[in-house]
């Protein structure tokens, strides 16, 4: 009995806590590997794009002055947004080179319009940042910034030291997902306690728009639209530092009627993400305390969330509703997409990653014809409960329903589709069809669990159930799953079968 344990033992992963660097000075140097190096900027920005100048003001006439790393143009460049706010709205110029600054507030009727050539690049002083965001837009209509230039969030002067520098090889062997999970936390640059916050931040804002621009080197959430309404950001290039902790690409909080199409993202954290909760957790994964909290003043549900012909470069999800959510959302669509993480190691955590964690009902989720690459999971839906007393009100509330997804080609994934709710509230009514999967090239690796654990109150991502003894598909506590037509090489002589089914009640495939 005592050498069958022993052998049991030896297939058993090791449990350890998450990996986390809390403290140290920051760390400016920029490693091989942080920066995606080949994205097609000219697929996206169009660089001759001229926008009507002859009424403009021009941040240079207020006394604003390029290319000076030591002034704050702040002050200058929002004395010339309010002079056109005043005079009913237009169009206010940055262009002539690199304007470092501090907290910038946007204006109704008025559209930021950076030249090419020129940007806004963030102040290295913290006190210099009023509303935890280098571009701040409250309670505006008709709203937006225009390129074809810049905004740098200079994100690596307000990091700490990463325990390793990026990986741009692959690993020699097969690891378990967690430990590539550790292996990627070993390279993020957590949060210094300077870090300012947001690049953009627009909060309860009606017709935003984002075009034709370039958001480099977050320091946090890239775009953050909060509580806002009919919004469009297209031929947006995010290029974030990828190993900046919470550096989400655009993040979409409690907003409704909006389109993200043509976009280009590359960054540290999650790549395109809905979120909906009453109070919207800013602190992350690295601890950080943000002053003034978000507070999603609408507090209902949100919708018509329409996502297409976009590219993610993400080491985490590329595309995720969650993992706030609260209130609930409803009828999205994300079409004709790429995800991938190609050039460096560990694979990024998931493709698609649909989320209700805080009571929210997620209904009418339309997701089709996405190619990945080096996305560890390409599909993860997880119904949790982590209300419990502090929201007794949201107390079992959250539902999954009505999610198609078809048309997914996959290759180099590391663990199966995972549709897992929980005992007393099941996913209802997923269909999947024309899956085609392919597992990464490697020694196939073996978790012998004889339960999997439920962690209905936990922070609900897929790496933290480990490796899955399924190949294909593992559903757990939910209802009415169709798949049909789905085809998953998996590695060679693996021990896993293709599906694990536990407390599903019709579930088919074909």
């Amino acid at each position: 009995m005592s050498r069958f344990i022993n052998h049991i033992g030896s297939f058993l992963p090791k449990l350890q806590k998450d990996f986390k660097i809390y403290d140290g000075e920051v760390f400016t140097e920029v490693y091989d590997g942080d920066f995606y190096k080949d994205i097609p900027f000219s697929k996206y920005i169009n660089y001759n794009l001229n926008l009507p100048l002859d009424d403009a003001v021009f941040v240079r006439d207020f006394g604003a002055r390029p290319n000076d790393v030591i002034i704050n143009n702040a002050t200058y460049i929002n004395n010339a947004i309010e002079s056109c706010s005043n005079n009913g709205g237009g169009i206010v110029v940055v262009d002539g080179g690199a304007f470092t600054s501090g907290t910038i507030y946007l204006k109704s009727n008025v559209v930021l319009y950076i030249a090419k050539d020129s940007s806004i690049v963030a102040t290295h002083n913290t006190d210099d940042y009023i509303e935890n965001a280098l571009i701040y837009a409250d309670n505006c209509e008709n709203v937006g910034i225009v390129g074809p230039g810049k905004i740098c969030g200079e994100g690596n002067l307000f990091s700490l030291a990463p325990y390793l520098p990026p990986k741009t090889e692959p690993f020699t062997k097969t690891l378990d997902v967690w430990d590539l999970r550790q292996e990627y936390r070993k390279r993020i640059r957590f949060s210094h306690k300077s870090k300012y916050g947001y690049l953009l931040y627009f909060k309860n804002c009606n017709k935003v728009k984002l075009y034709n621009l370039i958001l480099e080197n977050s320091a946090m959430w890239t775009v953050n639209v909060n509580s806002s309404n009919d919004v469009s950001v297209s031929n947006v290039v995010i290029n974030n530092n990828r190993h900046i902790a919470n550096t989400d690409g655009i993040d979409i909080c409690g907003s409704s009627n909006v389109v993200i199409k043509n976009c280009f993202i590359s960054t540290a954290d999650d790549g395109i993400v809905l979120k909906n909760n009453m109070s919207i957790a800013t602190s992350g994964d690295d601890g950080l305390k943000i002053k003034n909290n978000l507070d999603v003043s609408c507090k209902k549900g949100m919708s018509n969330i329409y996502v297409h012909d976009c590219e993610v470069v993400s080491c985490t999800n590329a595309f995720k509703i969650g993992t706030e959510t609260s209130l609930d959302i409803s009828d999205v669509t994300v079409e004709d997409c790429k995800f991938y993480l190609t050039d460096i190691y560990p694979a990024g955590v998931s493709g698609i990653s649909i989320e209700s964690c805080d009571g929210a009902k997620v209904n009418n989720v339309n997701i089709s014809d996405i190619e990945m690459d080096s996305m560890a999971c390409p599909l993860f839906i997880r119904l949790c409960n982590r209300n419990g007393d502090n929201k007794p009100d949201l107390d079992g509330r959250g539902e999954i329903t009505n999610i198609s997804i078809k048309n997914i080609v996959a290759k180099n994934i590391e663990i199966p589709v995972m549709i897992m709710g929980i005992p007393n509230q099941k996913i209802c009514d997923i269909s999947f069809k024309n899956f085609d999967l392919k597992y990464a090239n490697g020694k196939d690796y073996f978790d012998l669990r004889f339960k999997i654990p439920e962690q209905e109150k936990e922070y609900p991502e897929c790496n933290r159930f480990r490796n899955i003894n399924a190949y294909g598909v593992f559903v757990r506590h939910a209802k009415n799953i169709a798949l049909e037509n789905i085809n998953v090489k998996p590695r060679d002589k693996t021990w896993r079968k293709f599906k694990k089914i536990i407390d599903c009640k019709n579930f088919s495939i074909k």
